[in-house]
């Protein structure tokens, strides 16, 4: 199977730095699922407990015990709301949707119970973001006679116009994931968020909507209903990407000219480039997935590769194939050209990923170099700052501080290029 090169090409998305599992994936996610802590979406002793009962690559552990602190932490949330303690009703519930949703994540999407747990989560969410002041507002944005999943998250005061920033996932996210990566830091800063699955994020796969690689057709419904809310100042609105947010929203912004600030974490303007890190062994690979002799050894293997098999499979859905070799087909189209990028760029990239993924690496300093707009910005996230992960999850205050300090410089120029204009204009 070519094991150590797979290794070496590999996709890296964590560190070198383990918090608690062996198995990269796993830790992979248990770092992102604690991060979540700081927007309330988790708890580091709840997590760093659950773990420690998981074995470690077997993935019905996995679902297992995440899924039993998601039903503890639910009926928490529900016998202190009808003491009536709002406020810790509140908080348990919306830790309850992190961990029934992070129990998916190991779970066949072809597995009857996975629906049942994915609307369990929902309604943690909902119970728990219908409680906050002022409560989010929940969307369906309607798209080619269909409708993408959204919230709307505003500030306190309605009757202004805010910045606002339209939020994206990638190829793993679902909408609700949103809110505890950046939801409540923009809300500090007085920024409008909206926050939307693309065709094939979250459950969309169900509907018949798969990944596309015309972001710009989606996002241009999206755009127009963010335009359509009294509280968004047209001229302050920007488009965040994560993972592979990090296609959508770049390829959304070289057709879409009412975006007015692009950001990336990171950017991937090739995304079968992105995925194979460059390997020309991948398509090959891609084939044996599919021959009579290698599922025969993944029977053997057993639970050894399961998990890597459910995400695999995961992608197949969310991508609308049912091969592997299909699966690299398709992602050869998923391209946009840099050089169409005309507004503003911010592009943000963990130096695990900066340093041991050679292409993600070069797709920074490509986008950054070729980029149209003279306003373009990398900043990469150090072990030092405990910002090396992927979408800087293992620092989400300094992610959002990096985000939003930018951004206001960029809207405040815009601002002063807008009143100078007049003032120009009566000198002629």
């Amino acid at each position: 199977m070519a094991k150590a090169h797979v290794n070496k090409r590999m996709l890296v998305r964590s560190g070198s730095i383990k918090y608690q599992f062996a198995n990269h994936n796993f830790d992979f996610w248990f770092q992102w699922l604690v991060g979540f802590q700081t927007n309330g979406g988790s708890e580091s002793g709840e997590c760093f407990y659950t773990a420690s009962r998981i074995k470690d690559g077997d993935p019905e552990s996995w679902v297992k015990e995440w899924s039993e602190l998601g039903g503890r932490t639910e009926q928490r949330a529900a016998t202190t709301l009808t003491k009536g303690h709002t406020v810790s009703a509140r908080e348990a519930f919306l830790r309850a949707y992190s961990y029934y949703r992070f129990a998916r994540l190991y779970m066949s999407i072809h597995d009857p119970a996975y629906k049942s747990l994915w609307q369990k989560s929902i309604r943690c969410f909902h119970e728990g973001t219908k409680r906050l002041d002022p409560p989010v507002e929940s969307i369906a944005i309607p798209f080619e006679g269909k409708t993408l999943p959204a919230y709307f998250l505003k500030p306190g005061n309605p009757l202004e116009k805010h910045k606002t920033l339209i939020m994206i996932g990638g190829g793993d996210t679902f909408v609700e994931d949103l809110y505890f990566y950046i939801g409540p830091a923009a809300l500090k800063r007085d920024y409008n968020v909206l926050m939307v699955d693309l065709p094939g994020q979250g459950g969309l796969p169900f509907d018949g909507m798969p990944m596309r690689p015309d972001a710009e057709a989606p996002m241009k419904a999206v755009v127009d209903y963010a335009l359509s809310r009294p509280e968004v100042d047209p001229h302050r609105l920007a488009a965040y990407g994560i993972s592979g947010g990090g296609y959508l929203v770049p390829r959304a912004a070289t057709r879409e000219p009412r975006l007015k600030a692009c950001v990336a974490s990171s950017a991937i303007p090739d995304f079968y480039e992105y995925m194979t890190q460059g390997d020309p062994k991948a398509e090959g690979n891609a084939k044996k997935l599919e021959t009579p002799l290698y599922r025969l050894l993944i029977k053997l293997m057993g639970r050894r590769v399961r998990a890597q098999l459910i995400l695999i499979e995961t992608y197949l859905w969310r991508w609308g194939v049912k091969t592997a070799p299909d699966w690299l087909r398709a992602l050869k189209t998923f391209t946009f050209d840099p050089r169409e990028i005309r507004c503003p760029l911010l592009l943000l990239i963990g130096e695990s990923e900066y340093e041991k993924a050679p292409v993600s690496k070069a797709h920074q300093h490509q986008c950054i170099e070729q980029a149209a707009h003279p306003k373009k910005d990398l900043i990469i996230g150090s072990y030092s700052d405990g910002a090396w992960g992927h979408a800087l999850g293992t620092n989400l205050s300094l992610m959002s501080q990096w985000v939003f300090d930018w951004l206001d410089e960029v809207f405040e120029q815009t601002a002063e290029n807008s009143s100078a204009e007049p003032a120009l204009m009566e000198r002629f």
